[in-house]
This record gives C-alpha cells, structure tokens and sequence, in this order.
C-alpha cells in the first residue's frame, strides 16, 4: 500500500462546508428594525397628528355646540372661529351698551321722579298737564301682583290703585281701566273703595270727588246707591276677559249661527267693537305700563287696536312721572284710522 493511499489526503476529502449566514441574517434584523422603528415613529406622528386635530377641531370648539356645527376640516375650522370671534365682539359690545342704558334710565327716572311730584296736591297736577294739546279721557294702567316684595301684596296693590286714581281725577280722566292678570281685586270692591277715599282726602281734603267701581265680569257696581254722575268710573279687568273673552264670544256667535239666530253677513267690525264695549270696557286712549318691559300680559287684545301705550324703560314702580310722561307722549301723538 502507497503512504499516498494509506494517508488519504485531508483536504481533498474534506467537503466545502456552505457559506455562514451571519450577514444576511443581520442585514435583515436591522432591515426589520428599521422597518419596526419607521412604522413606530409614522405611528407616533400620526397619534400627534390625531390629538392636535383633535385640539383643534374639539377642544377649540366652545362647549354646546352642536355635533353638526363641529367643523370637519381645516377652512370651517377659521370660519368658525371668525365667526364666534366677531358674535363674542358683538356680545361685549351690546353687554356694555345695555350697562351704561340701564344706568341712563334710572338716573332719568329718579331725576324726573324728583323734578314732577304732586305732592298730593290737585292743583300741581293739573298745572303740569296745563298747555296740552289733547289729554285722554280714558286711561288704562297695567299693574303687577307683587306677593313678597315691598310694597306688594293686596295692600299695595290697592294703595296703587289709590294713587292713580287721585292722578287721574287730577288730569281730569273720566274713565280709568285697571288691568291685573289674576284679578286679585275683582272682589274686592268695598275694600279697594275704602282705600281709594282716604287717599282721596288726603288729595282733597274731607269733600272727596265720587267715584264708582265696576267689574265687568260679574257686571257688579259698587257703590250701587250713586245717583250723580261719578267723577272718575273705574273697571277691574284681569285675564278672564281677554282671549277667553274673544273666544267666548266666538263660540256663541257660531251656536246662534248654526241655530239659525244669526246671520253671518251681520257680524262686523262694529259690532263687534259694540259687544266688546259693553260686556268689558271701552278702548281705552291711553294705556300706561308701570314695568320695566313692554308687556300687555294679557291685556285684552281688542281694546289695543288704537291706544297708545306707554312704558318707561327699567322702571319697575307705580309712579306719577310715568303717569304724566304717558299723557304728555298721547298729547303729541297722532292717530290715523284706516279703513
């Protein structure tokens, strides 16, 4: 045996052993991170992207609004926000432009409050409506039932209607309407008459003018023993013969309709105004608000088609400088009746 055969060759019969994979390996972990740490950092700025769209577009947007007007993109987004820029302008500016009125009319009403007072005195009132062009001859006032403030009450309801009699026979009103919405006073005749004269006699001393309290309602009259023509006549009114009243009348009208009593051609204007005058009051010329507001609260409609109505702003008080402000704002007025 050759040594060649006995010592076979060790590198000849060595088989290649396959490439190492360690590179590629590598390459495609770091491949893989890097794909990892992209997809990472996209998800993180859209997350930003997320919550600063969300700050926009939620968080910018002012509590209440509706989900419909939530802008959606970027351009609704600025309008939106000039938009509400300009409402909160302009509520700021209306905020302090009722500020500086409010104050404005109660320094007018507590000047004139002082400049015009009758000082219970008849003749200083008919001295401040001396020169008028016109003056009403009926009246209508709206009072208020003030339960727990000072001053209300029963009591204070009638003391108002006490004052503002005296004013009017003073103005040389013959017919005063008083509106109050729960008709606290309807009946109470004998006890609002009994406050009205000792106001009076504190007017006019002990011979007191005659006047007659009315409640179309109940059609009551008190003081039923009058045989003179009053000097001022004097109707409650509340609520009850407002709208219920139209639609009273309204109702029977179309039962004596479909009975046959009564001709539809017939109903007019007119007659209307003649039914509404007798079963309630007449229209009044003038109608006075003591509120801060103008507010009929429920005040008949059809006696409102030609009155002048007069109210003071922020004044919240029976007083006779807004009495006489009324009668001196009907004097200048003018009326046109149409057809």
């Amino acid at each position: 045996m050759s040594p060649a055969a006995a010592s076979p060759n060790p590198i000849g019969n060595l088989k290649p052993r396959p490439p190492k994979l360690e590179s590629s390996a590598s390459s495609s972990s770091s491949s893989k991170q890097s794909s990892d740490m992209g997809a990472t950092k996209a998800k993180r700025s859209a997350g930003l992207l997320q919550r600063t769209k969300n700050y926009l577009f939620l968080n910018l947007v002012p509590l209440g609004t509706a989900p419909a007007q939530i802008p959606t993109n970027f351009f609704q987004l600025i309008v939106f926000h000039i938009y509400h820029t300009v409402l909160v302008f302009l509520h700021i500016i209306l905020s302090i432009y009722l500020l500086f009125a409010r104050q404005y009319y109660r320094a007018k009403n507590s000047f004139l409050a002082f400049l015009y007072h009758h000082h219970r005195t008849p003749q200083l009132i008919a001295q401040d409506i001396k020169g008028l062009v016109k003056t009403p001859q009926h009246v209508g006032i709206i009072l208020n039932y003030k339960e727990n403030e000072e001053g209300g009450g029963i009591e204070g309801l009638m003391e108002q209607v006490a004052d503002v009699v005296s004013w009017s026979i003073g103005a040389c009103v013959k017919n005063l309407t008083v509106y109050e919405r729960t008709g606290k006073l309807n009946n109470l005749q004998d006890a609002t008459y009994k406050v009205i004269n000792r106001t009076l006699k504190s007017y006019y001393g002990e011979t007191i003018p005659v006047v007659r309290l009315r409640t179309p309602h109940d059609k009551t009259v008190y003081p039923e023993e009058i045989v003179t023509e009053p000097d001022l006549s004097i109707s409650f009114i509340s609520q009850e013969d407002g709208r219920e009243f139209l639609v009273e009348l309204t109702r029977e009208f179309a039962y004596k309709a479909a009975k046959g009593e009564f001709e539809p051609s017939k109903l007019t204007v007119d007659s209307v105004d003649r039914l509404a005058s007798q079963l309630v009051v007449n229209e009044p010329d003038l109608i006075v608000l003591f509120g801060p507001n103008l507010d009929l609260d429920g005040f008949p409609p059809w006696q409102v088609r030609l009155s002048e109505i007069y109210y003071a702003p922020y004044n919240n008080s029976v007083t006779y400088n807004v009495f006489l402000r009324g009668i001196r704002r009907y004097s200048k007025c003018k009326i046109n009746v149409g057809r």
